[in-house]
């Protein structure tokens, strides 16, 4: 199998060769322009071989257009410290108006995509990082909790930005498909977590721009297979299940942490593939890589190596030993068909 072969049957539920794997993050020194963003993403996927790409873009590209702005250090490592954001004080909200979908950073991004597409084998698919509406609005205050108070004492002025938020990604989205992405990996960042929001706070206030989203992205792609749809439910206590029903192929959860479902819970109760199961903070930073070859084939026995796509849980750390992930690659390409104990016979069949 190729790559977008295996990739593919692992969103259908069909036997593989073996699974197929990626591992993303953040490269803070070379992220801020589509050029640079595009020849670290190169450079990373010559030397791992991955089977599909997450474009991982600078955290802070989505809310650039309502004046977010971050100082880099210019250090491989170091993470951007927020610099200025717009909304200091309730009133603020109504300057969030709908932005053009194909000027400044959103160009940038489609720009990036388009890069990638073009340099990039055909045969490795490509997902673009797009945030939640909710999200986005997060990014504008100095913290989540002041979106959160605004939410409880100003809910009309929230809503007026929530909508143009919305507005404006309905139209971005469908040009990175346009551009050659495969599909969009949306990310809920902080918010799909009870440690935030409520299941019912989250019905009332994202569900229903998540979905906008998303019915924005249903059609095909050019190469008329299925869109690769990822929803990435961030962060830990997360309400994965809540959002089961999103139109997705695929969900990406940090499955190993103790709070949130497994990914064996995962294949019990979402309809798509399952995407992680390597532990970002933990198992990929040690400089030993046997946590994350154990990890590995912990998740090859959850799932007995289908309908998974193997991940990490969020993005990696620049810190991330090379080795590591190289040790995860090499398990993965030494596994074979049959090697899983979880499920029937037949899902066994790796």
């Amino acid at each position: 199998m190729n790559s977008r072969e295996r990739v593919w049957a692992a969103l259908r539920g069909q036997p593989v060769d073996r699974p197929p794997v990626s591992f993303w993050g953040h490269f803070y020194h070379r992220e801020s322009s589509a050029r640079e963003l595009v020849d670290a993403t190169i450079e990373h996927q010559r030397e791992f071989g991955w089977d599909w790409i997450k474009l991982n873009p600078r955290k802070h590209y989505h809310v650039e257009p309502w004046g977010v702005a971050y100082r880099y250090s210019g250090r491989a490592a170091e993470k951007p410290v927020l610099e200025t954001w717009p909304v200091h004080q309730p009133g603020d909200w109504a300057a969030v108006t709908e932005r053009p979908p194909d000027r400044g950073a959103f160009a940038e991004q489609i720009e990036a995509v388009a890069m990638l597409r073009r340099e990039l084998a055909p045969e490795v698919p490509i997902v673009a990082t797009v945030f939640t509406p909710l999200a986005v609005l997060g990014e504008m205050v100095e913290e989540p909790g002041e979106l959160k108070l605004h939410m409880r004492t100003h809910p009309n002025n929230v809503r007026g930005a929530l909508e143009a938020v919305t507005a404006t990604y309905e139209r971005f989205a469908p040009l990175l498909i346009e551009a050659g992405a495969d599909g969009i990996y949306l990310a809920t960042t902080d918010w799909a977590s009870r440690n935030l929001m409520s299941a019912d706070e989250y019905r009332v206030w994202a569900r229903p721009g998540d979905l906008r989203i998303l019915t924005a992205v249903a059609a095909r792609p050019a190469t008329g297979e299925p869109p690769f749809h990822v929803l990435h439910v961030c962060k830990r206590r997360n309400l994965l299940f809540e959002l089961a029903d999103y139109p997705v192929s695929a969900f990406s959860w940090d499955a190993t942490d103790p709070t949130n479902p497994s990914l064996a819970d995962g294949l019990a109760r979402l309809p798509g593939a399952v995407m992680g199961g390597i532990s970002q903070d933990e198992a990929l930073r040690e400089t030993d890589p046997e946590r994350a070859v154990a990890e590995y084939r912990r998740g090859l026995e959850q799932t007995g190596g289908r309908r998974w796509l193997v991940g990490p849980g969020c993005s990696i750390p620049p810190a991330v030993p090379a080795a590591n992930l190289k040790a995860v690659r090499s398990a993965v390409d030494a596994t074979r068909p049959a090697e899983g104990t979880a499920g029937s016979a037949a899902s066994r069949e790796v």
